[in-house]
């Protein structure tokens, strides 16, 4: 784990930052995005640099609170203070923002952030399953094709977009690749360690360079698996799907490997809920963005049955043996679907199921180690007792 930080959340991040601002200087624009449903491929086809600014610290929540209310979503809250208190050097760099109005809290914070930044708000149909919403959702595609051309002065063509799309489709590919390092009940690598490899870099530039790097770790992971000390480093442990909320702050998956368990998968945003299909590289490209990030299985739309299709698919593929869902405190949309979620995995499935609602603050990690705990004993348990039926 401590190779995985120093290689690609000290060595890499720095780099990838330096390249990220001397394009700038260079004269190119840095569009900041904050949710999956940002079309990233659209933004590097007008030759402008994607970054995700999504926090994940509890530091500048109390200058957010001086604006927005104290019981919000500490996502909400620490994305917006990041944008007022002028500490976060990605932030800072940009030109433009795009983003989304997935929920309340977010689309009101996001009123009061185009104070500070020129910002776009993408209004997202109710659900992905009405074709009208899919005529809707590509007509949001081209004002922010026109917003964009604006903002660089360079004509985004169907043959850049869907240039974009393939490398961009490679990028989710390898992505799925890490994940898949721990297909079939055989772990290969802890969920910190996937955060590791796949979330430091910032700056989507020279995303070549990304997947080339991302590539070498899977060459790291497998030859490491090989010795003896690492074989059967994660065989042992129970594996927990983490589904839920962003996992912008860490504090939960540190939790459950602390206390024993591994996570083998992510179904949550920026893991195989948004890496798991690639976008049709045939026929027309704008209609083939549009189909594909409409499809992204979020709270936000009703209904959402693709999220326990996925959710089933993930179980099934890594064999998991406990689902773990994370909530941050105020977001409503994920905590009044959890209880669909709960239902799905202990009927569907006859699997643990274990929801952990929290902030970004330190307080209650002992709390939470202690029901993670009991959670992985629950799990152990219910392996024992399998084993023994299976012998008698």
């Amino acid at each position: 784990m401590q190779e995985f930080n120093a290689v690609y959340q000290d060595e890499i991040e720095e780099r990838v930052y330096i390249e990220g601002i001397e394009a700038k200087k260079s004269g190119s624009k840095i569009v900041g995005v904050y949710c999956a449903f940002t079309p990233h491929e659209l933004i590097a086809a007008a030759d402008a640099i994607p970054v995700s600014l999504c926090a994940g610290s509890e530091k500048p929540i109390p200058f957010a609170e001086k604006h927005l209310p104290r019981n919000l979503c500490p996502l909400v809250k620490s994305s917006y203070g990041y944008a007022i208190n002028g500490e976060c050097p990605y932030f800072n760099s940009t030109d433009f923002l795009i983003a989304d109005s997935t929920c309340d809290g977010k689309k009101k914070m996001f009123e009061l952030m185009s104070k500070v930044k020129p910002l776009f708000l993408m209004m997202l149909p109710q659900n992905y399953i009405y074709e009208n919403s899919k005529k809707y959702w590509l007509q949001e595609i081209y004002q922010i094709r026109d917003s964009l051309e604006a903002l660089t002065g360079n004509k985004i063509t169907d043959g850049s977009l869907s240039n974009q799309i393939k490398l961009y489709n490679r990028y989710r590919q390898t992505v799925r690749d890490i994940f898949e390092l721990n297909l079939n009940g055989s772990p290969k690598l802890s969920g910190s360690e996937i955060n590791a490899i796949m979330g430091s870099a910032g700056f989507e530039i020279h995303l070549e360079s990304r997947i080339k790097e991302m590539n070498e770790a899977k060459q790291m992971v497998l030859a490491r698996s090989q010795t003896e000390k690492w074989r059967h480093a994660f065989s042992q442990k129970p594996r927990i799907l983490l589904t839920g909320c962003p996992t912008t702050n860490k504090k939960v998956i540190e939790a459950i490997e602390a206390a024993g368990g591994v996570v083998c998968a992510m179904e949550s945003c920026g893991g195989l809920k948004t890496a798991g299909d690639l976008v049709d590289e045939n026929g027309n490209p704008w209609e083939a963005l549009a189909e594909h990030y409409i499809q992204v299985a979020c709270p936000c739309m009703s209904p959402n049955p693709r999220r326990l299709e996925i959710l089933s698919n993930l179980v099934e593929d890594y064999q998991v043996e406990g689902v773990l869902e994370l909530v941050w405190q105020g977001c409503h949309t994920y905590n009044v679907e959890s209880h669909q979620i709960k239902k799905h995995v202990q009927e569907r499935h006859q699997m643990p199921y274990l929801l952990i609602e929290t902030d970004y603050s330190e307080s209650d990690n002992g709390q939470i180690r202690l029901r993670v705990e009991a959670f992985l004993e629950l799990i152990k348990e219910k392996n024992n007792k399998r084993k023994g039926d299976t012998t008698q």
